[in-house]
């Protein structure tokens, strides 16, 4: 049976929803707007709940019901009824795996009211633009974060803890809480962006479509400052998608034309970016431990006397893969600890700082006078030589370092009160994405049928992955196997349902601007899916949903266009002549 249309006041109000949240969502304020007992309430939730009220209210007045029997619905909520029964069946955490399921079904509400509320290609080209304007607000302000400005920082206290960093690096992500999340939201912004230039392009609106490719630009320039990997590659794919879909489809037209100039300026940005080196490292490097390496050929014996300054001959080989320059910002030193002579516990850890006299590049030496200060009782010390980044990080506490030490004997007078040491920093853990992942397939492995929970992989990968202990804000780093790991193969079965439905939606719509740009979304989605998990996240979910919702509804405009043009082969994508008299009130698919 085919779900009913929805009357005009019930499209109306779930199209100012879909608005609202296309505005609202990469702001996400940190503080909840609302607390209770067992649950609080974001901003973004909050509009959420707003959206759906009103649609709701919408829908009674009417006297009407929406049309929810979709090519998505049965997985959606198959995926959703998996989840339920790992959430309760769950030993980890059953409030936080319920917490998960909610946001997929809130995800299902979206879809549900993107559909509803999308009804003309008019519509669908607001939403898409209504996306894409936010996404250059949040990209103007990733920029205005990389560059620091004092400003735009405390502003951006509401939205994120704090600034993330890769080595030296400020990681920009704007209002979104991580950098890769930031990129994730940006990807299928791009793509939509995409589109739309098409379309302001072929419908000869030229500030318009100067205005989409200038943001465009900017949002190109955001993703790059996320220094995320898989944010570069899925941009790449979705213009060469984009650019050779419309070359197939209409030869070198003047969308080729604009796809590849708008190609050729991000490239040059990013070439011309002093981020560059920090681009290549991390396209080249799993993560940062191999950037900060070095090798110390130090005297295996010293002897000072108590609270002395002295200069000792120090050889330091850069076996890492990032420069140390003493007049960067922030700056690389020499410095040192002072360890007690039996155990690992500090009597110094803040040693005095010898700068480089010249920057020194990967695989360089350099043979300098460190200075050195003893402890102020005498006794018998370990000297750890070190390397520090001002501010950032000390050589010895990454991951893998062999730390280099001289015996010292410190002469003077004894002194009357025992020696003061504390215990040294925990050293830096960073599971790498195949440990991840592997942790993930183990968690899958032990309980198979129901998983842990979802949501629950960040709550116990420590065991898994041979660790002492474990982040909870660490996610498995592949959305695929998040599913595995958390739901079991009932989850992972109803979510590759899900998958292959969007893929089968995507592809049945005729090849216009809106469906390229859709494509190209649902390409990103799947690509960075595989590296990184984002569907626990607030505006990525809401994002996801509403393509998905994009994706049913140009399906179906697009089925309706072909079938009332048969004899003519479809080559404009005319947004502006749609009257009120052309409104469809869409019919969902059969299930």
């Amino acid at each position: 049976m085919v779900g009913e249309a929805t009357p005009a006041v019930g499209a109306n109000a779930a199209f100012a929803g879909v608005v609202l949240l296309s505005f609202v969502t990469p702001f996400e304020a940190t503080r909840p707007l609302l607390r209770l007992p067992s649950q609080s309430i974001s901003t973004l939730e909050a509009a959420l709940l707003l959206s759906f009220g009103v649609w709701a209210l919408a829908l009674i007045a009417s006297t009407s019901r929406p049309a929810w029997r979709t090519r998505f619905t049965a997985p959606w909520l198959a995926l959703v009824a998996a989840m339920t029964v790992a959430s309760l069946l769950s030993s980890v955490s059953r409030t936080n795996a319920l917490h998960m399921t909610g946001r997929i079904a809130a995800a299902f509400g979206v879809f549900l009211l993107t559909v509803a509320g999308v009804t003309t290609q008019a519509r669908l080209r607001i939403a898409l633009a209504a996306v894409v304007v936010t996404g250059a607000v949040v990209s103007l302000l990733a920029g205005l974060e990389y560059l620091q400005l004092a400003p735009v920082l405390r502003l951006l206290t509401a939205f994120r803890p704090g600034l993330a960093t890769v080595g030296a690096q400020v990681r920009a992500g704007g209002s979104l809480q991580y950098p890769t999340i930031a990129s994730m939201y940006l990807e299928i912004v791009f793509a939509f962006g995409l589109g739309l230039l098409l379309i302001e392009l072929d419908a000869e609106r030229r500030g318009r479509t100067a205005a989409v490719f200038a943001a465009l630009v900017l949002i190109a320039e955001a993703i790059a400052l996320t220094f995320t990997r898989t944010g570069l590659i899925t941009m790449a794919a979705s213009l060469a998608l984009v650019g050779a879909s419309r070359y197939n489809a209409r030869g070198r037209d003047r969308g080729v034309v604009a796809i590849a100039a708008l190609t050729a300026v991000i490239g040059a940005l990013l070439f011309a970016s002093r981020s560059t080196q920090s681009l290549w490292l991390r396209f080249t490097s799993e993560g940062q431990e191999s950037w900060y390496r070095a090798a110390f050929v130090a005297p295996a014996d010293i002897s000072m006397a108590n609270g002395e300054a002295a200069s000792i001959p120090v050889t330091l080989i850069n076996t890492g893969r990032i420069v140390w320059d003493s007049d960067a910002d922030p700056p690389f030193y020499v410095s040192y600890h002072w360890l007690d002579a039996k155990t690992d516990r500090i009597v110094t850890f803040e040693g005095v700082r010898t700068a480089f006299d010249a920057p020194v590049s990967p695989g360089s030496r350099v043979s300098m006078a460190a200075h050195v200060r003893a402890p102020g009782q005498p006794g018998q010390y370990r000297l750890v030589w070190d390397v520090v980044q001002e501010g950032r990080l000390w050589f010895t506490t990454e991951p893998g370092a062999v730390p280099v030490m001289s015996r010292a004997v410190v002469a003077g007078d004894r002194p009357l009160t025992a020696l003061a040491t504390f215990a040294p920093p925990h050293p830096t853990v960073r599971p790498r994405r195949f440990q991840l992942w592997r942790a993930a397939w183990r968690m899958a492995a032990a309980r198979p049928l129901v998983g842990v929970g979802p949501d629950n992989f960040r709550l116990s990968y420590a065991s898994y992955a041979g660790l002492a202990a474990g982040d909870p804000r660490i996610h498995s780093n592949n959305m695929y196997l998040e599913v595995l790991a958390g739901a079991g193969i009932a989850g992972a079965l109803a979510f590759a349902w899900l998958l292959w439905s969007i893929a089968r939606v995507t592809r049945s719509a005729v090849a216009n601007p809106a469906s390229l740009a859709i494509a190209a979304a649902v390409l990103a989605i799947a690509v960075h899916g595989a590296v990184d998990s984002f569907l626990s996240f607030a505006p990525t979910y809401v994002l996801f949903a509403m393509t998905l919702g994009f994706a049913h509804v140009n399906a179906q405009l697009s089925g309706l266009e072909q079938r009332s043009t048969p004899r003519r082969r479809l080559t404009t994508y005319d947004q502006g002549r749609t009257t009120n008299d052309q409104r469809l009130h869409v019919h969902a698919y059969r299930v």
